[in-house]
């Protein structure tokens, strides 16, 4: 239980730190993201707006040369209708006297009207004598900005001036906007436009106007505290399931491994218990032996001189059988000093083959043998190489069936290891069987010791080696030794 709770408690401060950490980041990155997104669009619409009063002050300073070159009325009134129906954003093109009474206009229905005093045209004239204003009164908003030049006609002192509609561009920027609003004002804070839409601010940028004193404003709603959060709470769920797996797969890996130590140990143990056996036991039964055999010897002597009785020789034999079981089960438990020396595995092979082929043509078993290289060098005695050969392919040779055409591919190549492949065609070993096929004493056979291939990998690991077996039921048996080269 406490272990439990130790994992939750070390789950939940690791998933917690990278939440927080994560929500900073997401906070950061999302602020920069609009911040940058606003003064782009902010950058943009500025030199809209600049652009569209620039044109205007164009228009009258064209306008104002027209007027001192003009041979009548007539020809300034032409340019001034020619310049509104060329450009849509004015609603009007007009001239006022001093007095503020319109004397020539591109719209006749305006003619010797009063639409401002002449004073609202003059003020914020700027050394060019250009003013742009406009009517903070208006209970509507301000729809209308004025643009006016103020100049001397007929000796006389007017005002040239251009009505734009701002609405119109404005609302064009306010639409591009989507969530966000747009507000125009001056210097004064005299709201010029603002965006319809009623939304709570949350992000604010401003940008003064170069060519007017005017300030342009994009306000955002984005609240980018809750939509971080939101982002790093699904984030956090997703840590908590991923730690949490990790921490599982951990305690299954460690369950594992400390499972993998213990049967390790277990086996260690069982070795050496083995090991003690062996030699706790080995003079007990050799050496009593030994005097077996002499006794045997000398009654076959008194006896049997001429070899007429089949009883002693077959009693020498199970004496040597006897011999050689604890012969291996003393190598199996505690192995000796091997006279380990430069042998050639190629030639070793080919000598083994030779060897027991006799034994395989009888049984009407075909052997198939190749080699990449004609020398390949291994630190391990010829004998117990030769050995491991023997014992494996005896091992092949009664693994398949005799109604079968038995046929054992042995191939030696070199990779960064020699390898000895030794592959039959018998009847397999199957999953479980694979699983105790080292265990000492574990045999299928009839008159099996179940030692053999356990010493066989004893004297593969001594010499540096490692010995595996894949194997198929019903198609047959793969035996790998690799061996570590040396330089002849």
């Amino acid at each position: 239980m406490n272990q439990l709770k130790k994992y939750i408690l070390v789950n939940l401060a690791i998933t917690l730190t990278l939440s927080i950490l994560s929500f900073s980041i997401i906070y950061n990155y999302d602020k920069s993201s609009e911040e940058m997104n606003m003064m782009r669009s902010m950058s943009l619409h500025q030199q809209q707006i600049e652009a569209l009063i620039d044109d205007a002050m164009g228009t009258v300073e064209t306008l104002a040369t027209v007027i001192d070159v003009a041979p009548d009325d007539q020809a300034i009134l032409s340019s001034m209708k020619r310049i509104k129906e060329r450009d849509v954003r004015y609603k009007n093109i007009y001239i006022v006297n001093d007095e503020g009474q319109v004397i020539l206009s591109s719209n006749n229905r305006i003619m010797g009207s009063a639409e401002h005093p002449y004073a609202f045209y003059r003020q914020h004239a700027d050394t060019h004598q250009i003013a742009i204003n406009f009517n903070t009164e208006e209970l509507s908003g301000i729809d209308d900005i004025y643009v006016s030049k103020l100049m001397t006609y007929k000796d006389q002192p007017v005002a040239v001036v251009t009505e734009m509609d701002i609405n119109t561009t404005m609302a064009a920027i306010d639409a591009i906007q989507e969530a966000r609003t747009v507000e125009l004002a001056d210097l004064n804070n005299n709201i010029i436009f603002k965006s319809s839409l009623n939304i709570e601010e949350r992000i604010r940028k401003t940008a003064l106007l170069q060519n007017v004193d005017w300030k342009l404003t994009i306000i955002s709603p984005r609240h980018l505290v809750v939509e971080s959060f939101e982002k790093s709470f699904i984030l956090f769920l997703l840590l908590t399931l991923i730690v949490a797996l990790i921490q599982l797969f951990r305690n299954v890996y460690e369950r594992q491994k400390e499972k993998l130590h213990l049967i390790e140990e277990i086996n260690a143990q069982k070795k050496e218990l083995i090991g003690m056996l062996a030699a706790n036991t080995a003079h007990e039964i050799k050496n009593p032996l030994t005097s077996v055999r002499g006794f045997v010897e000398l009654l076959e002597l008194k006896y049997d001189r001429e070899g007429k009785n089949p009883h002693f020789s077959i009693v020498m034999k199970e004496i040597d059988r006897i011999t050689d079981i604890v012969g291996q089960f003393l190598l199996l438990g505690k192995p000796t000093e091997l006279n380990n020396e430069p042998t050639d595995v190629v030639a070793v092979v080919k000598h083994t083959l030779n060897f027991m082929k006799y034994d395989f043509d009888v049984h009407q078993m075909r052997l198939v043998s190749s080699y990449r290289h004609p020398e390949l060098y291994t630190m391990m005695s010829a004998d117990q190489l030769k050995q491991v050969l023997i014992n494996i392919l005896q091992n092949a040779k009664e693994a398949i069936p005799e109604e079968r055409n038995g046929i054992i591919d042995i191939k030696v190549q070199l990779q960064d290891d020699i390898i000895i492949t030794i592959r039959d065609n018998g009847v397999g070993i199957s999953e479980h069987e694979l699983k105790r096929l080292f265990e000492p004493f574990y045999t299928t056979k009839i008159a099996g010791t179940g030692l053999g291939l356990p010493v066989t990998r004893n004297m593969i690991e001594l010499a540096g080696g490692k010995l595996d077996v894949l194997s198929t039921v019903n198609v047959g048996t793969t035996f790998i030794i690799r061996l570590p080269l040396i330089q002849s």
